[in-house]
């Protein structure tokens, strides 16, 4: 079965699952079950209920970008009604169940909400659909030039007819309101007296605009969109309210030139993560020395992103990820060979799950040389910085501290399961120079890829300020934000996964589950 295809049928069993039971009494083992597929295959692609509405919306706004694609051109009234009866026709399979949650589609602070920051990138892919009404028009031109949120504005009115629908089932009526704002766009567009009305209609407008996008249009607004996607699953250690609810406009500034360089030129995006190096070594943490759950959930999510990304940019992105074991495997205690074989089993799990956006190289795919050590003696020499510098900005750079101090914490954990007869004071201070090492082979790692991907716009597991130059991403659901699945493991449950460390797992009681004679994640989900 096709990935694609699993998405939307789970998506389709999910729906008529919060149809029949109701939206909070379904659990997503039921969503599994009606599916015919294992809870682990669900949540490599579903965190929760909600990311299966949102998934839904997606579709819907997906299918109407390619079917007003199709109208042919004409009036700007004539289009915009057939593209809203063709919007109202998607819906209709799912009118019953958004009718019933239509209280969540309202709420302010909901991930569903059409207005939630969650929903931003649907919102930008409603508006391009609009555009493309606009811009199919023959007659649009007079309008567009005197009414400035023209799209903000028939985007609106597209809201009132789906919530008139949802509210009264009743398609009739919903029919008459569509060919109503069809005549009031005819009569608007062609009788000079209704010049007088302009200013209000502006003015309705630019209220409009506020109410759908939460900001004025922007020069390069596919490079805002873009970003939205990207804030959507930001990680971020410090910043206002603005930032963390995806409006900052310095967070916006920040990366928009990195951004421009592929989107001026129609280029698919390309990312690059230095991430998945191996196991951590510490068995409190991990189930094994192989990807598990964790890592397919990952991987599916970095996905997902570039499949989000191509909703609103139709080039698209892909997504390298750079495996960092090699550059520090011998600070962090892990052989050469388990990150061979970790790395060869990443590959074959994108290959399994048709990741067609998602790769993954290693320091031997970039660099030539006779071994390991040589290769990263290369790296090392060429891009380290010296120690003395990085005790320095220990003591001025407080980003770089909150850096230190989360690499420090995990070093520390390790080698007390380690080297479990060495007191903690030994541990903590033969750590902290492990962990500054750490981050000087990781900072030397991060040039040397800036060298063989010059344009390409980096990311980063761990949380770093919301204006710094990186930005991090969140690739699972965790309680700890410096926790990756590399340092733990995936536990189930009724309402969703997370990952933590595998004696919290034990602790809780879970229980163990393999696959293909592997550990591959715990669960506290009843079997029934």
């Amino acid at each position: 079965m096709k990935t694609d295809n699993l998405y939307h049928i789970v998506c389709r069993n999910a729906v008529k699952l919060f149809e029949l039971n109701g939206y909070e009494t379904v659990n997503m083992p039921d969503i599994a079950k009606a599916s015919s597929i294992d809870e682990d295959e669900l949540y490599k692609r579903f965190g929760n209920k909600e990311d299966i509405i949102l998934f839904l919306y997606r579709c819907i706004n997906s299918d109407w970008q390619l079917q007003v694609a199709s109208i042919p051109e004409g009036k700007l009234s004539e289009r915009f009604e057939t593209a809203l009866k063709l919007k109202l026709d998607l819906m209709e399979p799912y009118e019953a169940f958004l009718g019933n949650i239509i209280g969540k589609l309202l709420e302010q602070n909901r991930a569903l909400a059409v207005r939630s920051f969650q929903t931003a990138h649907i919102r930008a892919m409603g508006l391009k659909t609009i555009r493309r009404i606009i811009d199919g028009a023959t007659d649009s031109g007079k309008l567009s030039k005197k009414v400035k949120d023209l799209p903000a504005l028939l985007y609106l009115m597209h809201w009132s007819v789906m919530f008139l629908q949802l509210q009264t089932h009743d398609r009739e009526s919903s029919d008459q309101a569509v060919r109503l704002m069809a005549k009031l766009i005819r009569k608007t567009n062609t009788f000079p007296l209704l010049v007088h009305f302009f200013p209000l209609i502006n003015e309705l407008g630019s209220w409009a605009n506020k109410m759908t996008v939460d900001e004025d249009v922007h020069e390069h607004q596919v490079n805002r969109d873009i970003l939205k996607i990207i804030f959507n699953n930001r990680k971020i250690s410090d910043g206002t309210e603005a930032c963390e609810n995806g409006t900052c406009a310095a967070c916006f500034e920040q990366h928009e030139l990195n951004l421009d360089y592929f989107t001026s030129q129609s280029l698919p995006i390309h990312f690059i993560l230095p991430a998945f190096p191996a196991k951590s070594p510490n068995e409190e943490k991990v189930i094994g020395k192989l990807p598990d759950l964790g890592e397919e959930i990952a991987l599916n999510t970095l996905n997902n992103l570039c499949k989000e990304i191509r909703s609103v940019y139709e080039p698209g992105a892909h997504i390298t990820i750079c495996s960092d074991g090699r550059i520090f495997s011998e600070l962090v205690a892990v052989s050469d060979d388990d990150i061979s074989t970790y790395v060869q089993r990443i590959n074959e799990v994108i290959e399994e799950q048709q990741l067609e956006f998602v790769e993954i190289v290693n320091l031997e795919d970039l660099l030539e040389g006779n071994s390991f050590n040589e290769l990263r003696d290369t790296v090392l020499n060429t891009y380290a910085e010296s120690l003395d510098r990085l005790y320095e900005r220990l003591k001025t750079d407080e980003e770089f501290r909150k850096l230190f101090n989360g690499m420090h914490r995990f070093i520390v954990e390790d080698r007390k399961y380690l080297f479990p007869d060495l007191s903690t004071s030994k541990i903590k201070e033969e750590s902290r120079e492990i962990a500054l090492k750490v981050i000087r082979n990781s900072n030397a790692w991060t040039r040397f890829l800036t060298y063989v991907y010059p344009q390409s716009i980096r990311l980063s597991i761990h949380t770093y300020h919301a204006h710094s130059a990186k930005i991090g991403v969140k690739i699972t659901r965790a309680e700890d934000n410096w926790l990756t699945p590399w340092h733990g493991v995936i536990i189930l449950k009724d309402d969703g996964y997370v990952l933590m460390k595998r004696k919290e797992a034990e602790a809780a009681n879970a229980q163990l589950v393999s696959k293909n004679n592997q550990p591959h994640y715990y669960t506290l989900i009843q079997q029934g």
